[in-house]
C-alpha cells in the first residue's frame, strides 16, 4: 500500500489537517475554526487546549473520509512563537500568550538593559522586541508569577499537540530563534545568560531537536482520541512560517515564500545566516538553510477592513472595486500597522492610517490602498535583504490570501519578480507532511517539497508590470515620510 502523510497546522485563526500521498497529492483535508481573544489593547490569547480539540474534530473529519487509518507518519507546525505554559499533567495552566501579542514592551526593553547593548542580537540573532518569547516569560513572572512558577513547560503551539499525540516534548531551531533572547543561535542550544535576563529557569525549555526528526509515536489515549493507529510515528514539527517555505518547494537563495495568512511573511533561505536585526532571524525545516524573514499584517488586515470598512460585502466585490482603481490608489496612501509592527521598523506604538483622502475617493481606493500597503510592507523588507546581496528572482505565494488575484499581482508589481500560486497547494500543511516523509524516508528530503509544489493544480503566473514596480517605489517613499512624520509626531 501507498504510505500516505498527514500534516496538522495549528494557525491563528484555526486548525487545518491534510493527508498527502508520497508524490504532494492531497488527498483529503479539514479545517475547524479556533478564533483568538483580544482581551485588551496590544494583546491577543488563545485557548490552548482548543487547538488540541480542534485537532480531534479534524482527525475525526478525515476518518471519516477514510483517510487516517493509513497514515504512516504525522507532522505538525504551528504560530510562533507561542506562549504556552502546561503544568505536569501536560494542561495548559492560562491561555496561550500568542505571537500577536505586544503587551510586554517594557520587558523587552528591561531584559535588552540586563544584558547590555548588542548582547541580546549576538546570542539569538534578533533584536529585542515584545514580539519574541523572552519579554512574554518576562511578563508572566513580573505578573502572574504563579503561573510560573507552577509550570512544568513552556511549549509552541504545534509543540503542545505533539505532546498530546506522543507523550513528547520539544523545540525545534526555527522556533526556538523566535525565543529570544532564550536561544543561542550560533550554539543551537538554551542560552544561560538570555535565560537569566528573562528570569526564568532552563528547565521550563524543552529539548531541540530539527522538526523533521521522529519525536515519538502516538500514544493509545492519543489513538484512541484521534483515530491515527497506535505506534504512528510523530515528527517534532516546526514553525508555521518554516513550513509554509518547505511546501512551497522554497529552500535555496534567489527564491523566497510570501505566506499570506493572518500574518504575512516573505521568507528568504540563506545558506549562511546574516542576522540583520531589521529583519526577522530563523531557521528552516527539513533542510540544512538560514531564513530571514519580513513580516506584516496581512489576513487579518483584510478582514480588519471588510468588518470596519465594508460589512456585508464579500471579497468579490471589494476586488472588483479595487481592480476598477489605478495604480497608486488615486494618491492614498495606508501604513497597515494595526497591531503595531514587526520589520523592518520595529515600533510596537505603530499605528495604521490612511492618507491623502478626498472626497472623490471611494470604498475602493481604501481597499486598494491597504493592498498596496502590504504589498510595500513586503517591499521594504525586501531592500533591507537586498543591502547584504540577496538577489530576489522568484517568488512562491502561500495559504488563504493568495487567493485573491488582484493583490497576487499587486505584490509582483512591488516585488519587481515573478509570482507563482496554486489554487490547489497546502503550503503550510504540505510542509508539515513533507517533515513526516523526511523523518520517516518515505520522501528523499527537502527538494521534494518543490515536485510537490509542482504538481499541485491550478498554477497560475503573475510577471511584474515594469511602470507598476515604479509607480509603486515611489508610493513607497511616500510611505517611508509618512510613517517618519507620524513617529516624530508621538516625540512632541
Amino acid at each position: 500500500m501507498t504510505a500516505l502523510l498527514l500534516g496538522i497546522d495549528i494557525g491563528t485563526t484555526g486548525v487545518r489537517a491534510a493527508v498527502f500521498d508520497p508524490r504532494g497529492t492531497m488527498l483529503t483535508e479539514a479545517t475547524e475554526p479556533c478564533p483568538h481573544q483580544a482581551p485588551a489593547p496590544g494583546r491577543a490569547e488563545a485557548d490552548a487546549e482548543g487547538w488540541w480539540r480542534a485537532v480531534q474534530t479534524v482527525c475525526g473529519r478525515l476518518r471519516h473520509a477514510g483517510a487516517l487509518s493509513a497514515v504512516d507518519a504525522v507532522g505538525v507546525t504551528g504560530q510562533a512563537p507561542t506562549a504556552v505554559l502546561v503544568d505536569d499533567a501536560m494542561r495548559p495552566l492560562r491561555p496561550a500568550i500568542l505571537w500577536l501579542d505586544v503587551r510586554a514592551d517594557g520587558e523587552a526593553r528591561a531584559i535588552d538593559a540586563a544584558l547590555g547593548p548588542g548582547r541580546a542580537e549576538a546570542i539569538g540573532g534578533n533584536r529585542m522586541h515584545a514580539y519574541f518569547l523572552g519579554p512574554k516569560l518576562a511578563w508572566l513572572r513580573a505578573h502572574e508569577p504563579q503561573v510560573l512558577d507552577r509550570a512544568a513547560l513552556v511549549l509552541q503551539s504545534h509543540a503542545l499537540v505533539a505532546m498530546r499525540l506522543t507523550g513528547e516534548a520539544a523545540c525545534d531551531p526555527s522556533t526556538a530563534m523566535l525565543c529570544a533572547p532564550l536561544f543561542d543561535a550560533r550554539a543551537g542550544s538554551w542560552s544561560e545568560p538570555g535565560a537569566s535576563a528573562v528570569g526564568v529557569p532552563l528547565r521550563l525549555l524543552p529539548r531541540v531537536m530539527p522538526a523533521h526528526q521522529v519525536l515519538g509515536r502516538v500514544t493509545r489515549e492519543a489513538a484512541g482520541a484521534t483515530g491515527l493507529a497506535e505506534g504512528t510515528p510523530v515528527v517534532a514539527g516546526g514553525g508555521d512560517f518554516a513550513s509554509s517555505a518547505l511546501g512551497a518547494g522554497v529552500i535555496e537563495e534567489g527564491e523566497a515564500c510570501l505566506m499570506l495568512g493572518t500574518a504575512g511573511n516573505l521568507l528568504l533561505p540563506m545558506k549562511q545566516p546574516r542576522f540583520d536585526s531589521r529583519l526577522l532571524n530563523s531557521h528552516h525545516v527539513g533542510c540544512d538553510r538560514w531564513l530571514a524573514l519580513g513580516g506584516t499584517l496581512c489576513g487579518a488586515a483584510l478582514e480588519w477592513f471588510r468588518r470596519a470598512c465594508a460589512p456585508g460585502a464579500t471579497w468579490e466585490e471589494l476586488e472588483a472595486e479595487a481592480a476598477a482603481v489605478d495604480v497608486g490608489a488615486g494618491g492614498v496612501v495606508m501604513l497597515p500597522y494595526l497591531q503595531s509592527e514587526r520589520t523592518p521598523i520595529w515600533d510596537e506604538r505603530a499605528r495604521g492610517a490612511f492618507s491623502g483622502l478626498a472626497l472623490t475617493h471611494g470604498r475602493g481606493h481604501l481597499f486598494r490602498a491597504l493592498l498596496e500597503g502590504i504589498a510595500l510592507g513586503f517591499r521594504d523588507c525586501l531592500a533591507v535583504a537586498e543591502e547584504s546581496g540577496t538577489r530576489l528572482a522568484s517568488v512562491v505565494a502561500a495559504n488563504g490570501a493568495g487567493k485573491s488575484p488582484l493583490l497576487r499581482q499587486i505584490l509582483a508589481d512591488a516585488l519587481g519578480v515573478p509570482l507563482t500560486w496554486s489554487s490547489g497547494g497546502g503550503a503550510t500543511v504540505a510542509g508539515a507532511a513533507l517533515l513526516a516523509g523526511i523523518g520517516t524516508g518515505v520522501v528523499a528530503g527537502a527538494t521534494a517539497g518543490r515536485a510537490w509544489h509542482e504538481a499541485q493544480p491550478g498554477a497560475q503566473r503573475h510577471d511584474p508590470d515594469p511602470r507598476s514596480h515604479v509607480r509603486l517605489d515611489e508610493v513607497l517613499q511616500r510611505r517611508r515620510a509618512l510613517y517618519a512624520a507620524e513617529s516624530a509626531a508621538r516625540q512632541v
